[in-house]
């Protein structure tokens, strides 16, 4: 099972409307800094803040304590403009852990986490990449490259989701997949089918951990170049 906490910023949309108009900069400055101790803090104990979106946070936690989560929120508290609390809970799959979270948000006092769900927790994702992205950015530029890579993030994310699956646009040409446990390589194997796009898939306890061997098999294909998928495990 894997395991997903959810950091829920209380009030935030209303904080954005006290600061003026003149307040983008602002916004993207104080986003920027709570994601950046967010993610040092949470990936010291192993686990990876996704960027999903600023308002609310969501952190692969498989194997984090519930003091290691208590010091995750800490961070995030003495950052944030207002205040926050933490759900954290397991599923099958991402997405059913994802939901099980936010079942208990709502009835976590502010400042508060809950930790829920007993099971034997890991990780398995994959990190996808589109070969040869520079040439093709000074061939047609940043903002046409970027459509290109959100065309192949909406295919991919299709899949995963139906799936229970996540995928996760990580910058460049890295698209990081959260994985169910089931028909897991077959999934990848459809992800990447129909674009120039190699893979590494990776199980362990932590996501740290498991994005460091999906690195790692990606770097393999690189100097192989025989394979378009390699895996990777710790368990």
């Amino acid at each position: 099972m894997i395991r997903i906490s959810i950091i829920e910023q209380i009030g935030y949309r209303e904080w954005t409307e006290t600061i003026g108009t003149d307040r983008e900069w602002k916004i993207q400055e104080t986003q920027a800094k709570i994601y950046q101790e967010a993610q040092r803090i949470a990936t010291k104990f192993g686990g990876f803040v996704l960027p999903l979106r600023y308002d609310y946070m969501t952190i692969i936690s498989s194997n984090l304590t519930e003091d290691e989560e208590k010091e995750i929120l800490e961070v995030v508290s003495s950052l944030s403009p207002v205040a926050v609390r933490l759900s954290s809970d397991l599923g099958t799959t991402p997405l059913e852990s994802e939901n099980n979270a936010w079942s208990h948000i709502s009835s976590i006092e502010p400042g508060k986490l809950g930790h829920f769900g007993n099971g034997k927790e890991f990780v398995i994702v994959s990190h996808i990449d589109l070969n040869g992205l520079t040439p093709i950015t000074q061939k047609i530029g940043t903002f046409r490259t970027y459509g290109k890579i959100l065309q192949i993030l909406e295919k991919i994310n299709s899949i995963a989701q139906g799936n229970g699956g996540v995928a996760q646009y990580l910058g460049g040409d890295n698209i990081l997949v959260l994985l169910p446990d089931s028909n897991y390589e077959d999934l990848v194997t459809k992800m990447i089918s129909t674009d120039d796009l190699k893979a590494g898939i990776a199980i362990a306890n932590k996501a740290r951990d498991a994005m460091k061997l999906a690195a790692e098999a990606l770097h393999e294909i690189r100097v192989t170049r025989n394979k378009r998928i390699v895996k990777k495990s710790f368990l």
